[in-house]
């Protein structure tokens, strides 16, 4: 009960910072409303802000462990190598209430089924590969940290791997519910029913984890929900069983254990020399950049000069995006000066960013491209910074969590024109 007291706590854990982030990001673009038809002594003015310099840096990828997605295909020059779920020790009140409970001698398992659920529609003759990997150590991956470019701190997942089953997913029956969510469904009984028995023994592999891989000829995106997504729709175990109580007495029933934690391992595509010329973006390679605007006007203006507007217009040069799908841009003031601002040639997971480019909270949006460009209202940002709250170190921008880790965009940037009244 405890265990799952714990998981529901970090269920909610995350949904309040998710919700929190966005009300963030809304509450940071309100301008600051003023009639100056009500006072004649303020009169309106302009002023352009130049950009004074840009950078591209390369990052821990960000996202892809707390996604409510498991993302499977190749596309857009990513690769999806493997997802890993790990499940609950506990699924219940009463004995048997962990994985080891089932291998007692009292309890007899007949079978287990092992399921994820779709929004997507799956159009393939690919298949799906489930995988066990047993190790003796508490977790084999990290949720906050495992990436592509770690993956030799971490055990060999595919070395350690063990095959238990795989589906073809033009085999899944369509869902035709208003709220359609296909089912893959891996069954264990009879002749595989011991690899699953191996799987349940957490007493000799504490950490047991289970892999997802899609066959290489996979040409297409598709994605289940992950554990983030909470309740029914999480991966989850469920093993039937009989279970002696007495002499006389047998019950037949089943256990139900939830996915607690999950990731999707992506190879990400190469980072260019081209990428340095505008500020690039994508959450699976951890491409993310910083512009600084020139504020030195700024510092000029009356004390009592109040912005009204400025707009920080990106333009995008290049982008794989899916016509109809949206890519939000994310935008936060640095707390730290950046001291490099040349590139980092080649990107490589050795020599990520020594800085940490800390994004404060006093500014933090999103906004979605749209029509080939995005506007960041960034009056916020300019007064913080005229009111001597702020320094002018930089704006960091990256890929918001709720875009695929495969898209990646180009922008340019344009000067900010400012809007303000002045005494």
């Amino acid at each position: 009960m405890m265990q799952l007291r714990l998981l529901n706590m970090k269920r909610i854990y995350k949904t309040t910072l998710f919700v929190l982030f966005f009300i963030v990001i809304s509450c940071s673009e309100e301008t600051i409303l003023y009639n100056e038809l009500e006072n004649p002594d303020y009169t309106v003015n302009t002023l352009t802000l130049p950009t004074d310099k840009t950078k591209a840096f390369q990052t821990q990828p960000s996202g892809l462990g707390t996604s409510t997605k498991l993302f499977f295909g190749n596309l857009k020059d990513s690769e999806n190598l493997f997802s890993l779920v790990e499940f609950t020790l506990f699924g219940g009140s009463l004995p048997p209430t962990q994985l080891s409970d089932l291998l007692a001698d009292s309890i007899q398992v007949d079978s287990a089924l092992v399921y994820f659920q779709t929004s997507d529609s799956l159009q393939s003759s690919s298949t799906l590969s489930l995988y066990s990997i047993l190790a003796d150590q508490d977790s084999i991956f990290s949720e906050d940290s495992t990436n592509y470019y770690n993956l030799s701190n971490y055990p060999d997942f595919e070395g350690l791997s063990k095959l238990m089953h795989e589906i073809s997913l033009e085999s899944v029956q369509p869902d035709t519910t208003a709220d359609a969510r296909d089912t893959l469904s891996f069954l264990f009984k009879d002749d595989n029913l011991d690899l699953m028995k191996e799987f349940l023994d957490t007493e000799q592999y504490p950490a047991r984890t289970m892999m997802l891989k899609a066959s290489s000829d996979l040409d297409q995106l598709f994605s289940i929900d992950s554990e983030e997504t909470g309740g029914s729709y999480s991966p989850k175990l469920r093993v039937w069983y009989k279970a002696t109580v007495n002499d006389t007495t047998t019950i037949d029933t089943f256990i139900t254990f939830f996915g607690s934690r999950d990731i999707s391992v992506v190879k990400p595509p190469e980072i260019t020399l081209e990428d340095h010329n505008y500020i690039s973006l994508n959450s699976g390679s951890g491409s993310r950049s910083i512009v600084r605007y020139d504020l030195s006007i700024i510092d000029s203006l009356e004390r009592n000069s109040i912005i009204k507007d400025a707009r920080l217009i990106l333009n995008v040069e290049s982008s794989n995006v899916d016509e109809g799908d949206n890519f939000y841009v994310v935008v936060g003031a640095l707390q730290d000066t950046v001291s490099q601002w040349t590139f980092t040639t080649p990107f490589l997971p050795e020599i990520y960013e020594n800085e940490s480019h800390i994004v404060g909270p006093d500014f933090l949006i999103s906004r979605p491209i749209q029509d080939g460009k995005v506007e960041i209202p960034v009056q916020a940002f300019i007064q913080l910074y005229k009111n001597g709250l702020i320094e002018n170190n930089g704006l960091q921008l990256w890929s918001a969590p709720a875009n695929s880790p495969f898209d990646k965009v180009r922008l340019t940037t344009e000067d900010i024109e400012v809007l303000y009244v002045k005494p």
